[in-house]
């Protein structure tokens, strides 16, 4: 496995823990986005720098300012706003506007699907239970959208910078053209060599 497929595991995988923790128990660690944070040098390591990294940064300042205005109003939980911030680290502009929209959808569905669940479950398992998620009119874990929409994201290749293809990295084809070039040399003294010969 290569040191970037390790990262986006790792990625994922953190990602799908913070969900679960969310719905269980309806809060985030701070663990999580400070390991996603994290892992992102690692990942610019493998895959190189690229001038249009800037724009990651400012996304990173825009979600975490917009989700704190939202927390302030009580629309967004706190170990929302920092995971939802720390993935969009790993986007441009481009890419955040692909992975807000998945959450947008992620969060919509995600609602119609507890309010179905919360009126399928019996209220005495809910109000006995330990999951306070499935509880009556308890608010929704949005982080499970946030991970589900980031994983939308991540795997429609929308994480910035992308890994450089091999055929298009300028090493590799230069050394191709040059075993290339020199096979051909090689090919065409051969043929002078013995033209003169069979002549």
């Amino acid at each position: 496995m290569s040191a970037g497929s390790f990262v986006t595991t790792a990625l994922c995988l953190l990602l799908m823990l913070a969900a679960a923790v969310d719905i269980w128990k309806l809060r985030i660690p701070n663990l999580f986005p400070i390991a996603i944070i994290l892992l992102f040098p690692l990942w610019i390591y493998d895959v190189g720098w690229t001038p249009t990294l800037w724009q990651n940064a400012v996304i990173l300042l825009v979600t975490f300012f917009g989700g704190a205005l939202l927390f302030s109003r009580g629309w967004l939980g706190g170990g929302d706003v920092k995971l939802l911030a720390a993935i969009a680290l790993w986007f441009d502009f481009r890419g955040a506007a692909a992975l807000f929209l998945f959450v947008a959808i992620g969060g919509a569905l995600l609602s119609i699907l507890f309010i179905l669940l919360r009126r399928i479950v019996p209220a005495r398992l809910t109000s006995e239970g330990n999951i306070p998620s499935l509880k009556a009119r308890g608010p929704i874990p949005y982080g499970v959208a946030i991970a589900g929409g980031a994983l939308l994201a991540i795997l429609n290749g929308q994480i910035s910078p992308q890994p450089v293809p091999w055929y298009q990295q300028p090493s590799r084809i230069g050394a191709t053209t040059g075993q290339s070039d020199s096979a051909a040399s090689i090919m065409i003294s051969w043929a002078r060599d013995w033209m003169p010969r069979i002549a």
